[in-house]
């Protein structure tokens, strides 16, 4: 992204077996989804795509996932390509802007979720009833000092400030990528 900035910029990136990754602030203008529907975009996500099966689930529930989050973030329902407009509020993807909105020929991701057999009557059921949680992953057994994320946290600092890692606390609190959220309840030390 940093070679692409000027042409193609997004806030999210999913991959890699269901990590997420937030590379820019949402509610902010991006440059992923073409010149006309850019400005209207509260957060926009692109989906890597892989070879493996196993990995593309993973990387699929935490897609959904994300979106939904987003979607409640942004105070937006969680409808999938409704309406004809850029002010029809929802999630929206890249094949529906160029459908609708032009600017773009793109039509990501119905056909790389279609080469993997989730149709887009199957993705719109997902993103509208739910993937809500992500798969849970074992307990970590043990007690710990908790702590209520606020504006500002990120996993490095929070690591940092109790001496531990990133990668701790993503095991510690069964995190799919490095998205934590303002409320959210963190273990940070174990005892």
């Amino acid at each position: 992204m940093q070679r692409n900035w000027n042409s193609a910029f997004v806030s999210h990136w999913v991959g890699g077996g269901g990590k997420i990754i937030q590379i820019a602030n949402t509610g902010r203008v991006q440059w992923g989804v073409g010149p006309k529907a850019n400005g209207y975009a509260y957060a926009q996500v692109e989906l890597a795509r892989t070879n493996s099966r196993t990995i593309f689930d993973q990387d699929y529930k935490a897609y959904v996932w994300l979106l939904q989050k987003l979607a409640l973030e942004a105070g937006i329902p969680c409808t999938l390509n409704s309406g004809a407009s850029v002010h029809d509020r929802g999630i929206k993807t890249h094949a529906w802007v160029s459908r609708n909105v032009g600017g773009t020929d793109h039509t990501d991701p119905d056909g790389y979720l279609a080469s993997w057999g989730v149709s887009l009557a199957q993705f719109r059921k997902d993103i509208e009833a739910g993937l809500s949680a992500l798969p849970p992953v074992a307990g970590v057994p043990g007690n710990f000092l908790l702590h209520r994320v606020v504006k500002g946290d990120t996993l490095w600092g929070l690591s940092r400030r109790y001496g531990t890692t990133p990668a701790t606390l993503k095991r510690w609190n069964q995190l799919p990528g490095d998205l934590i959220l303002i409320g959210q309840q963190l273990k940070v030390r174990q005892y």
